[in-house]
């Protein structure tokens, strides 16, 4: 038994867009359920995810921080949100993706450059597990974040 896997493990990984894993960890959690209404509870639960009742949150609930960033997994697609000072010299994104392979997890590192101090994109990323961003500048050749996910 992994101590980890608990409800609220479940609903992190559906919020981080990872629904595959929150229905495997609530199946995890059936199975083991010995009460009766912790059993029912798991087994709606379960089933409104086997619906799609429990779509991902959408990314922009509220409004962004100044910095301030957010990162969202859902499959294969990261979306990202970003907001820097206005005039941030040579704005810059830092990602660590974490990618599925046939070996297990490994890393990816990726920096992007911003042509603005705000706004969204998407990356397809294939066999995306989880993402970790911070978003900053670069001077002397190194990058200075400003906010992390």
């Amino acid at each position: 038994m992994n101590p980890f896997e608990t409800e609220t493990m479940a609903e992190l990984c559906l919020r981080q867009g990872h629904r595959d894993e929150a229905m495997a960890i609530y199946q995890r959690l059936l199975a083991r359920a010995a009460e009766p209404p912790v059993h029912a509870r798991l087994e709606q639960r379960l089933e409104a995810l086997k619906r799609g009742d429990a779509a991902p949150a959408p990314i922009a609930d509220k409004p962004l921080a100044l910095p301030g960033l957010r990162a969202r997994c859902a499959g294969s697609a990261l979306t990202i949100e970003w907001r820097l000072p206005t005039g941030t010299p040579g704005p810059n994104l830092e990602l660590l993706l974490m990618v599925r392979t046939a070996a297990g997890i490994a890393t990816e590192i990726r920096s992007l450059p911003l042509d603005r101090d705000a706004g969204q994109l998407v990356l397809e990323v294939n066999g995306l597990h989880s993402a970790r961003a911070a978003a900053g500048f670069v001077s002397a050749g190194r990058f200075v974040p400003l906010a992390r996910s």
